[in-house]
């Protein structure tokens, strides 16, 4: 509780409190300074986590390219041999129809299953490579929202930092 004196302050009263101000003036701009000398080694660390993580994230858009571009070759070479299957399996199916004999029909429905499960062998890759590209692409996908928040856990440090 502040006591109430009902005297003038004297000279030396003025002394004292201004003593006490500039005393108080210095702790602040000491610890302002101080914050400011945080704020810039702190800003220099964000720019190289920055640095690294926009490497990172090139590096990795890089890498997908890399994987998307091998899996539309290999996707155009099973096209191009699905659609030659299809063709040779809607010619066996052509000529199956014009045969009567049991034995040629046996022979040519072999020549179509061995057709079928070679589009089956097909499908079968086409749909690993899938499988491990939409593998790949979720952990890069998690790597991605990982360094996100990296990121605004160090931004809002930075906010909070005295």
């Amino acid at each position: 509780m502040n006591a109430h004196r009902d005297e003038p302050a004297t000279k030396k009263d003025l002394d004292l409190v201004r003593k006490d101000l500039d005393q108080v003036k210095q702790v602040l701009t000491d610890k302002i300074e101080a914050n400011g000398r945080k704020i810039e080694a702190n800003s220099a660390k964000i720019d190289q986590v920055e640095q690294g993580l926009t490497a990172k994230i090139d590096a990795n858009g890089k890498k997908i390219d890399r994987v998307e571009q091998r899996l539309t070759a290999k996707i155009d070479v099973n096209s191009t041999k699905i659609d030659r299957l299809i063709r040779r399996a809607l010619e066996n199916s052509e000529r199956l129809d014009k045969m009567l004999t049991e034995e040629k029909f046996k022979v040519y429905f072999n020549e179509i299953m061995n057709s079928i499960d070679g589009l089956a062998k097909v499908v079968s890759h086409g749909e690993q490579e899938r499988a491990a590209t939409n593998s790949r692409i979720d952990r890069v996908e998690g790597d991605v929202e990982t360094n996100k928040s990296k990121i605004k856990k160090i931004e809002t440090k930075l906010a909070m930092d005295p």
